[in-house]
């Protein structure tokens, strides 16, 4: 017997895309899936049918099935502006920008009302740190309809990142009056601001855990929520749990041991004489600046620091240089394989590497004398750094390993960060960051200045003054003023650079008692060097 929610056979296609539909906003995903590859069997240009799909390929996070879905269903039906925006959304999600904006603005042109296609470009202006552009478009979608709870809670992002907390507070609160149990506001709330005791929006979470229908990928946001609220009412124990709540749903295939040997691979390559063999290779462009170390170690800060000052910019957290490296095979599994591509790079070769590195700088901005790239991972990379950009200045940002892993624990980091998915593997991830570093430290020809966090923290004016003279640049007093620098920031810390400097995030980890003892324990000589 068939059961009631799936198609009966002869029913018209358009019910059976209905059923899938109403399938899929209850989140039963199989049962749609199989309603639209019904249609599909019998229809295999049924332009619906194909969108459909493509969005239950973005639920699952097959971004690459996705774009094949609908980039057929667009095909199909160019002037569909529903189909338009459903694309460049996936677009947004891969990061191909370009690619995104031009179906956004199609959808727009073909629908002028589409709220969605106008907060999925507010969403990727957003990303490129363009602030003012996509509050124009979040401003727009709200003009249409005020109470589009996904136009307020991308405004409310977005005003986060720019640094108008209370604005962002009211868009999240108008939103959660619409829905309590909306997510993104939820989540979005409890980073704006500081949850006071008896917090409203904490039982909110808690209802929203609650629901059947709640993903686990929503249930990862909602205990990240929970987590950071309960944190700032000094409830330290309920928070961790909810922290590592989080951490068990998302689980992780992080191969510790892989990951090992490819930087043994590195040290055991990348000497001295590797380097003193190639001395003159790539672009001589003194205006790159990279922030590296782990993240949480006071990256978003130095950067703050930098992009106060009126000859740098600040570009944020860019995907370029691993880009590029992966024209040498960075991105394959076998960690030999890159190895020996950068032992084969050609003058000729880096050269080409190190200027599209820089025209990509440029077209975030040209004029600033000096661009700051805080990819924080790009510490794996320094090796080729010193290859394709030789002037390069590299600053390492260092932090108490204990309190840098506690902070990284507590931060809903993307799947790129798997290390982050229990304590003993942070502990062991850290090990192999510090160990690479202390490698780099004695043979890379690049300058390299230390930001240790906590010295920054407690002698913050000589730090601050120490950091922008390592550049190069006369002194700019705007950088002592670096929480009132009116620019997007997206990263979990954007909420603390709006703060003046503050020491309670040193030695906070002590707060957690025995609750962090496997991180203690996985982290081993470096804590506890006897």
């Amino acid at each position: 017997m068939i059961p009631a929610s799936l198609p009966t056979a002869g029913e018209p296609a358009e019910k059976t895309l209905q059923r899938g539909i109403d399938l899929q906003r209850r989140k039963r995903f199989r049962e749609a899936e199989f309603c639209y590859q019904t249609v599909l069997r019998t229809q295999p240009k049924n332009a619906m049918a194909l969108n459909l799909m493509g969005t239950l390929a973005i639920e699952a996070e097959h971004h690459d099935a996705a774009i094949a879905y609908m980039e057929k269903a667009v095909k199909l039906e160019p002037d569909n502006a529903i189909f338009r925006n459903n694309l460049g959304n996936a677009y947004n999600v891969t990061g191909n920008i370009d690619k995104a904006r031009r179906h956004l603005r199609k959808a727009i042109e073909l629908d002028g009302g589409l709220i969605e296609a106008l907060c999925n470009l507010g969403r990727s202006y957003r990303s490129q740190l363009e602030g003012d552009i996509a509050e124009g478009f979040y401003r727009r979608a709200l003009a249409i309809d005020g109470q589009s709870v996904t136009a307020l809670a991308g405004m409310g992002d977005l005003l986060t990142d720019i640094g108008r907390q209370a604005e962002a507070v009211e868009c999240f609160s108008r939103a959660l009056a619409i829905d309590p149990g909306h997510v993104e506001a939820l989540a979005g709330m409890a980073l704006a601001r500081r949850a006071v005791k008896d917090d409203p929006a904490l039982p909110l979470i808690r209802a929203r855990l609650e629901l059947p229908m709640t993903t686990d990928r929503e249930r990862v946001v909602l205990h990240h929520a929970a987590g950071k609220m309960l944190n700032d009412q000094r409830e330290y124990r309920p928070a961790i749990r909810h922290f590592a709540q989080a951490k068990a749903i998302s689980g992780n295939d992080f191969d510790i041991d892989r990951h090992t040997q490819l930087y043994d691979s590195f040290i055991d390559t990348f000497d001295a004489g590797f380097f003193a063999a190639r001395p003159k290779l790539g672009n001589p462009s003194r205006r790159p600046v990279f922030i590296v170390g782990m993240p949480r170690s006071g990256t978003t800060l130095t950067e703050q620091i930098c992009a106060s000052h009126r000859d740098i910019y600040g570009a944020g957290e860019l995907a370029t240089i691993r880009s590029l490296a992966g024209e040498l095979g960075f991105d394959k599994l076998d960690p030999t394989v890159f190895t020996k591509a950068m032992a084969a790079l050609t003058p000729a070769k880096a050269k080409e590497l190190g200027s599209k590195y820089l025209d990509d700088l440029k077209k975030r901005n040209s004029k600033a004398r000096l661009v700051v790239d805080k990819m924080p991972h790009n510490f794996e990379l320094l090796a080729f750094i010193s290859l394709i950009l030789p002037n390069a200045r590299i600053i390492h940002c260092q932090r108490d390993p204990m309190d840098n892993c506690a902070s990284c624990f507590m931060h809903n980091f993307s799947e790129a960060h798997g290390y982050n998915a229990d304590l003993t593997k942070l502990g062991q991830y850290y090990r192999q960051y510090d160990r690479l570093m202390h490698h780099w430290a004695k043979v890379i020809p690049l300058d390299i200045h230390d930001m240790p966090y906590e010295e920054t923290v407690a002698d913050f004016e000589n730090r601050a003054r120490g950091l922008i003279g390592f550049l190069g640049v006369e002194w700019d007093d705007a950088c002592l003023r670096f929480n009132e620098t009116e620019r997007t920031v997206r990263t979990p810390s954007r909420w603390q650079v709006r703060q003046p400097i503050y020491s309670s995030s040193v030695e906070r980890w002590k707060l957690y008692g025995d609750a962090l003892d496997p991180l203690k324990a996985a982290l081993g000589s470096v804590v506890d060097p006897g």
